[in-house]
């Protein structure tokens, strides 16, 4: 896809609207300080007010007595604004003391409870379904490659776990509430009401994100909210305010949990006793070469190479710069943002005379939203972002450098020989310092553009209320792959060989790949209108979605959403929603399907018997129920077709008298027409409470869900010779509690805001396909999703005469010898206790790698012109399999070795005797293995100064902040092994180092 024209489209308008800005507030409009009170109904001074110039840069608050002073000009406009209170705004008409009274809006009803709802906004106190709402505000700054992350730990219900560091490859998850289903069920991202991905997007751009969590907030989506929903709302400009802000962040990423590497003495010692308990004749390193090795008198013939000191980093740079604007007009609105981030790869020497083949992520990210009110009754609006992004990776790909500075044993030859020549040996090839300055780079270069149109018209004169909308995006983005490319030789300098044929640097062969178009449209009608102590808001849309890729058949699905509100007294609330969608990944037949919910709403502190309470100022109880679809149900696509293949080869049929296959056309698999979409039935009661004058706010929803016809394999006799495939047969139940509190209170200069989180669940496997036959012990029926299968240990074979004695054989892979682990005998064919120990002697245990229970708490303080911030997040019943991480290394020798089972350590040993080759009855699946992966992380904190400006000159600066943060600094666990208990795989085998970030930044406000 070219961008350059849609470039030059939007570059210019960026720059026009960051002049106009500057211009604006550098006009010689003489501004003079006018003073002010602001009182409530009851004439009580109100302290904490803001007090803003509309289409200025000029803000105050107001004090303990109301009182403020600002900076405007005669015939300016302020803007009053206060939690709790709706916002006033005046125009100055003279120099005497302003007054303003505001009037209150009610709890949850005032301008900062706006909860974003699909193609609609509503106070919060109007909400009764299970939606939770943070604005970008409220989250650190951090320098992060996936703006997911700054919201881990702060959002009730919303579960965001990390799978992979890398530079630009976070490979962060989204998941709402229980993971009710056998695999991993992603919930759905939506910008500016159309469904993208929101990861690489800069948390500058974002003004809220609002979570979607039962049936009433996502039967709208009908075979799309299956999943749950995430509503990302960018920011828009706005007429009463006018500003220019510069962000600045400069900081430090350094590795964590990363393996130690063994010294070539101590790994020689280990892979001698592991080679003897596989039972060679002789050790393999004699004691002359441990000597040698010890010594270090011989670096050429006996090599100590330490490669992740030596080829990898302490630390890497990470920088973020951000430059938006945002004003307007009572007629046109502006909101443009360009920002630049880039992180630094931990790859050291890696530099070679024509490229750097270090990793990399370097991201520009451009905004424009513009609304224009055309007329009273029109309104247009565009919103457009644009973003480049460059991965950069060493040319033989960043996972086999890691892979051969983790697993290449320390001795298997010098980086480099006597005479300046790289080593290697047949067995080993991968020299890390060859792949890193011999190898090239890669250079992944991908263009993205998201624009979306919507159209409002009133039909005001028509009908009182009524209004049109259209919504249509339009968005593409496709990769540039590009490099230089070179290949190495290495030599065995004992052996007198050399292996790979080098090649000269030359230019990658340049390619695109990975483009895609997406396309989506909303037209309906919306109805709002109040009508004394009634309040009646209704919508209807039509939808279209589309996805095109060129390697691919079109993916679409379409359909029609309603919802239908009535409040009365703003007491009352009830709400009808319902989805009717399809998917053309399911059969024509059963193509199209129905999904409603209903949600209803009653605050109770407005009756006479609880109002004007003294302790509870507000209690409001809501419940909903509905079903919801989701059509991504994993498999192949149109898994209800047959499909054959043709002119096959070794799958044929023979003819005559030779048994040889003729090529010819054979069934691939039978199609199921009977295939359907998942069915989620939801239900939720919950309640908000607010309490000591509102200081103190917990919501709290208790949940059930019932998710049917999962996917789950056929179970077929094997005679029939064919793959049936999948069919809709499992069920899951999930049920918990979640939950969030707030408490905010201000002390004279301090002010205060603790906020904390939780997500309490359970889930159990109601039907899936495979059970009838299997023990009880083995079920899935009534366990976790995803439940551990294995085989349950019984301490260490401590010798041979106990291996002789043992009431159960093992028939596992390998030989049973002294130091291996011990296995009890559950069952066997009857479900009984048989002397041997196979596959019959597994048991389903009821632990999972996803946690059952997550949640976050952390505060928030300032004090004059300092602000401390700090957020812990955590999880709970996550249980991690650490055989992989803990046998990791050349031939699985590593620093953990250190505690494996000699006869001098039977008794405190941690790990099974050492083996090269003969240990399969080590490595099976078993408990022995499994560790609690509960941990709590201090996910950020950030500490700052506001610093006096002076809002005279040309550039009239309203703030500036300077501050110092960190992310992902301390974690405790209970592993009892060195590796993150979030990814766990960090830092070893081929997968990049879990990190610590630190930073200093700078924030300027004109």
């Amino acid at each position: 896809m070219n961008y350059s024209n849609i470039y030059k489209l939007f570059f210019p308008l960026l720059c026009i609207l960051f002049f106009q800005e500057a211009y604006a507030q550098s006009g010689v409009k003489q501004d003079h300080a006018f003073t002010g009170i602001v009182l409530d109904e009851k004439k009580v001074p109100l302290q904490g007010a803001t007090v803003s110039v509309q289409e200025g840069n000029a803000v105050a608050t107001t004090n303990a007595r109301g009182e403020f002073s600002i900076n405007a000009g005669l015939r300016d406009v302020l803007i009053f604004k206060m939690p709790g209170f709706l916002s006033g705004q005046l125009t100055i008409s003279n120099t005497d003391v302003i007054r303003m009274t505001l009037l209150e809006a009610g709890i949850d009803a005032g301008d900062d409870d706006d909860v974003y709802i699909p193609f609609g906004i509503r106070k919060k106190r109007q909400v009764s379904a299970a939606i939770t709402t943070v604005k970008s505000d409220a989250v650190p700054q951090a320098p992060l490659g996936d703006v997911k992350n700054l919201f881990s730990g702060r959002v009730s219900g919303l579960y965001l776990p990390q799978s992979n560091t890398a530079p630009g490859d976070d490979g962060t998850g989204m998941f709402i509430r229980s993971r009710n289903s056998f695999g991993d069920k992603s919930a759905k991202g939506y910008v500016d009401g159309v469904q993208r991905e929101f990861g690489d997007m800069d948390i500058a751009e974002i003004e809220s994100i609002t979570v979607l969590k039962d049936a009433a907030s996502l039967a709208w989506y009908g075979l799309r909210g299956g999943n749950g929903i995430v509503l990302i709302n960018t920011k828009k400009g706005n007429a009463s305010k006018s500003y220019i802000n510069f962000d600045t962040q400069i900081g430090v990423q350094t590795s964590s949990n990363l393996q130690t590497p063994l010294n070539s003495y101590d790994y020689a010692q280990l892979y001698n006793e592991a080679a003897l308990n596989d039972g060679a004749a002789v050790a393999p390193f004699s004691a002359a070469d441990l000597e040698a090795y010890k010594s270090g008198a011989d670096p050429f013939r006996y090599p100590n190479n330490n490669y992740s000191r030596d080829y990898l980093k302490k630390s890497s740079i990470v920088q973020r710069y951000v430059l938006s604007a945002g004003g307007g007009s009572n007629s046109i609105r502006y909101f443009a943002l360009l920002s630049y981030f880039n992180q630094g790869g931990l790859l050291d020497q890696t530099k070679a005379p024509s490229f750097n083949s270090n990793a990399g992520y370097k991201k520009f990210n451009f905004r424009g939203n513009v609304d224009f009110d055309v007329n009273k009754y029109l309104t247009i609006a565009l919103n457009a972002g644009m973003r480049t992004e460059n991965r950069l990776s060493p040319g033989s790909g960043l996972s086999d450098v890691l892979g051969a500075i983790y697993e290449t044993p320390p001795n298997a030859f010098p980086i480099l020989n006597e005479d300046g020549s790289l080593g290697g040996t047949a067995d080993y090839t991968s020299n890390p310092r060859g792949l890193l300055q011999q190898r090239g780079y890669i250079s992944n270069l991908q263009r993205v553009l998201l624009a979306t149109l919507n159209v409002k018209q009133k039909l005001d004169f028509w009908v009182p209320g009524l209004s049109a909308n259209v919504l249509f995006s339009y968005d593409g983005s496709g990769t540039y792959t590009s490099g230089i490319t070179q290949q190495y030789t290495v030599y065995d300098a004992q052996l007198g060989k050399s292996y790979l044929t080098s090649t000269p640097t030359t230019y990658r062969a340049a390619g695109y790949s990975a483009n895609n178009l997406q396309n989506e449209l909303w037209i309906g009608l919306d109805y709002d209108r109040i009508f004394g102590a009634h309040t009646i808001n209704a919508s209807v849309r039509g939808q279209r979605f589309a996805e095109k890729q060129p390697e691919r058949l079109d993916s679409r699905n379409q359909g029609i959403s309603a919802r239908v509100e009535y409040g009365f007294k703003q007491r009352y609330f009830l709400s009808l929603v319902g989805g009717y969608s399809g998917s053309e990944n399911i059969s024509p037949e059963k193509r199209y399907g129905f999904f409603p919910a209903v949600a209803a709403g009653w605050v109770v502190s407005e009756e006479p018997f609880l109002k004007n309470n003294s302790v509870l100022n507000y209690f409001k109880v809501r419940a909903s129920y509905g079903t919801v679809g989701n059509d991504e149900i994993g498999g192949s696509r149109f898994a209800f077709e047959s499909f054959y293949n043709r002119n096959a080869t070794g799958g044929g049929y023979p003819f005559g008298n030779s048994f040889a296959a003729t090529n010819s056309t054979t069934e691939s698999n039978l199609g199921n027409p009977d295939l359907t979409w998942e069915t989620v039935k939801m239900a939720n009661a919950g309640f908000d409470a607010r309490f000591l004058n509102n200081a103190l706010s917990i919501t709290a929803d208790f949940y059930h869900t019932r998710r049917e016809d999962i996917l789950t394999a056929n179970v077929i006799p094997g005679i029939l010779g064919q793959n049936i495939g999948m069919v809709n047969a499992g069920i899951v139940e999930s049920k918990g509690i979640d939950a969030s509190v707030f408490y905010t209170r201000t002390f004279g200069k301090l002010s205060i805001t603790l906020n904390g989180n939780l997500l309490l669940s359970d889930s159990k496997v109601i039907a899936e396909n495979g059970q009838n036959g299997l023990p009880e012990y083995q079920q899935t029926l009534g366990r976790f999703p995803g439940a551990y299968l294995v085989f349950l240990s019984d301490g260490f074979y401590q010798d041979q005469a106990e291996i002789d004695n043992s009431p159960a054989k093992s028939t596992l892979a390998g030989k049973i010898v002294p130091g291996d682990i011990r296995y009890r005998d559950i069952g066997g064919p009857g479900g009984k206790p048989d002397g041997i120990i196979n596959n019959d002697d597994r048991v389903r245990i009821n632990k999972a790698s996803n946690p059952h229970t997550y949640y976050g708490f952390g505060a928030n303080l300032r004090y004059g012109m300092v602000d401390f911030s700090v957020q812990f997040q955590g999880v709970e019943g996550r249980t991690i399999d650490v055989e992989s991480y803990v046998n990791s290394g050349p031939f699985d020798l590593n620093q953990e070795s250190f505690y494996r089972w000699t006869p001098a350590t039977a008794a405190t040993a941690k790990y099974p005797r050492l083996g090269l080759e003969d240990r399969g009855n080590n490595t099976a699946d078993s408990d022995f293995w499994l560790r609690s992966g509960d941990f709590l992380r201090l996910k950020s904190v950030e500490a700052g100064i506001n610093l006096p400006v002076t809002k005279a000159g040309p550039l009239r600066m309203n703030g500036l902040r300077i501050f110092v943060g960190g992310y992902n600094l301390f974690t405790s666990n209970s592993l009892d092994v060195n590796v993150d208990p979030e990814i766990p795989g960090s830092g070893r085998g081929e997968a990049y180092p879990y990190l610590k970030t630190w930073t200093v930044g700078l924030n300027a406000k004109f």
